[in-house]
C-alpha cells in the first residue's frame, strides 16, 4: 500500500500549483487549473443542519429517483421535487436539484439526500467534493461539489450521513427574497478515457500517457482520487507515490494538457519538488 497525499495539502498545494507550472507545456495546453467556486460548509456539531429531521440512505433509495453515470447509480430524494440529470461528456450527468420554498422558522431547508448502491458510501471530501463507493469500498463515481445559484450568496451546507448517505442543506433567505433556485453537481462514473504506456528509453523509461475524463480535469479532490484509483485497478505498475504526485501535479497545474504523463522511473521527491521539477523530477 502506498501512502497517500492528504486532501488539505493537495487544497493547499493548489493555491501555488498554477504560478509554478506556467511554463508546463510539452504534450499540449498546459493552462493554469481553473478558478473554482468556495466550497460549501460541513454540518458541524454545533450547526443546526447537524440536527436536522432529514431522511436516511433507506428512505431515498425507497422514494428517491435514480440518478445513473455508467455503472454507479445514485438514489436522490428531493422534497421540491425529482432532480434532473442531464447528459455531459464522458458519461458523466449534471444533477440539478430544486431548492424547496423557505421555512420561515428554519435556518436551514433540506434540498436532497443522496444515497450510495446498497452497502456503499458518499464520501465527501475536503473541498465537499466526494467519491462514491462501493461495498468493497472501491471507488464508483466522483461527485463535485454543490453550486446554488444564488445572487444573494447563500451556501449548501453537507451533512454526511452515519448510514453512508449525504444531505444538502440550503440556507434559508430569512426573508431576504432569495428563496429558491437550484443546486447543481456534477455525477460522472468515468474518470479515465485512456491510458496507454509508451517506450521513452531515450529518456529514461516507460511512459504512461493518460487522458483524463472532461470532469476530472476540474481540479476536485474527488477527480484526483476517481483518477487515481481507476489507473491503479488498470495499470498495477503505476501505483507508486511518485507517480501520483506526478498525476496530482498535472491536474493542478496543466488539466488541459492532451494526455498526462506520468513515469514511475522518476524518483520520488514528493508534491512540492515534483511541481517545482514541472510534473518531471530528475
Amino acid at each position: 500500500m502506498t501512502r497517500r497525499t492528504a486532501p488539505v495539502a493537495l487544497a493547499a498545494v493548489a493555491l501555488l500549483g498554477p504560478l509554478l507550472l506556467a511554463g508546463c507545456t510539452a504534450g499540449g495546453g498546459g493552462s493554469p487549473a481553473p478558478a473554482t467556486a468556495s466550497p460549501a460548509p460541513t454540518a458541524g456539531a454545533d450547526d443546526p443542519a447537524a440536527t436536522a429531521d432529514v431522511p436516511g440512505a433507506a428512505e431515498a433509495r425507497a422514494a428517491g429517483t435514480p440518478v445513473t453515470s455508467g455503472d454507479a447509480t445514485l438514489a436522490v430524494l428531493a422534497p421540491a421535487g425529482a432532480p434532473t440529470a442531464d447528459p455531459a461528456d464522458d458519461d458523466a450527468v449534471l444533477l440539478a436539484v430544486a431548492v424547496p420554498a423557505d421555512d420561515p422558522d428554519a435556518g436551514l431547508v433540506t434540498v436532497a439526500t443522496l444515497a450510495p448502491p446498497e452497502g456503499g458510501t458518499i464520501d465527501v471530501l475536503d473541498d465537499l467534493s466526494a467519491v462514491v463507493r462501493g461495498p468493497d469500498g472501491a471507488v464508483l463515481a466522483g461527485l463535485t461539489a454543490p453550486l446554488l445559484d444564488d445572487p444573494a450568496g447563500r451556501t449548501v451546507r453537507v451533512r454526511p450521513g452515519a448510514d453512508g448517505a449525504v444531505t444538502w442543506l440550503a440556507e434559508s433567505a430569512a426573508g431576504s427574497g432569495a428563496a429558491g433556485g437550484t443546486v447543481t453537481a456534477t455525477f460522472a462514473a468515468t474518470a479515465v478515457l485512456d491510458a496507454t504506456w509508451r517506450d521513452l528509453a531515450d529518456e529514461g523509461g516507460r511512459s504512461l500517457a493518460v487522458e483524463p475524463a472532461d470532469w476530472a480535469r476540474r481540479g476536485s479532490l474527488a477527480a484526483e482520487e476517481a483518477v487515481w484509483s481507476a489507473l491503479v485497478a488498470a495499470e498495477p505498475e503505476a501505483d507508486a507515490q511518485n507517480v501520483r504526485d506526478q498525476l496530482t501535479c498535472h491536474l493542478i497545474g496543466a488539466p488541459d494538457k492532451a494526455t498526462w504523463n506520468l513515469e514511475p522511473w522518476r524518483p520520488d521527491v514528493g508534491l512540492l519538488e515534483t511541481i517545482a521539477a514541472l510534473c518531471n523530477p530528475s
